[in-house]
């Protein structure tokens, strides 16, 4: 006679295995802040901003956008300006974490996981010296141990 695991049980025990959902705070600078759309009054339906994570070592930079109240909510924050955000980070179906902006400064944004046009760019560079000269540079675009000591919203295991 053959063990069967009843399907409710499996599920379960599947689900609780799954990994959770973290929430982590940081600052970014705003670096580039660009109106995507504008609609015929004048008003600025989708804004896109660039943002360089001030705590994380190497070229650590977050582009995201967002909508209406978003945008308006944006408008008092000059580019250069460091600003509180809130970071969620959730395991995707295709087997890899990913992570997106909450809330920038104290402006809401509601995360579009699909959209392309929220996205990050990472990299950590050094110099590489042939004896004694310098001769270019290396760039890690995987985070390394050193930035998710630091940054552990960008572990992607």
């Amino acid at each position: 006679m053959r063990n069967v695991v009843p399907f409710g049980l499996l599920a379960f025990t599947l689900s609780a295995c799954a990994p959770k959902e973290r929430s982590f705070e940081s600052v970014c600078q705003i670096v580039r802040r660009s109106d995507v759309d504008v609609d015929d009054a004048g008003t600025v339906t989708q804004i896109e901003l660039e943002l360089e994570w001030d705590p994380c070592p190497g070229d650590q930079f977050q582009v995201v956008r967002g909508g209406t109240d978003f945008a308006a909510c944006m408008a008092k924050y000059p580019v250069r300006t460091y600003v509180p955000v809130r970071v969620k980070k959730w395991w995707d179906d295709r087997g890899y974490y990913r992570w997106d902006l909450t809330r920038v400064g104290d402006c809401e944004r509601t995360p579009e996981p699909e959209s392309e046009g929220s996205y990050e760019k990472s990299q950590e560079c050094e110099d590489v010296a042939s004896f004694g000269q310098p001769v270019g540079f290396f760039c890690r675009r995987r985070p390394e141990k050193r930035l998710l000591q630091i940054c552990p919203w960008m572990a992607r295991k």
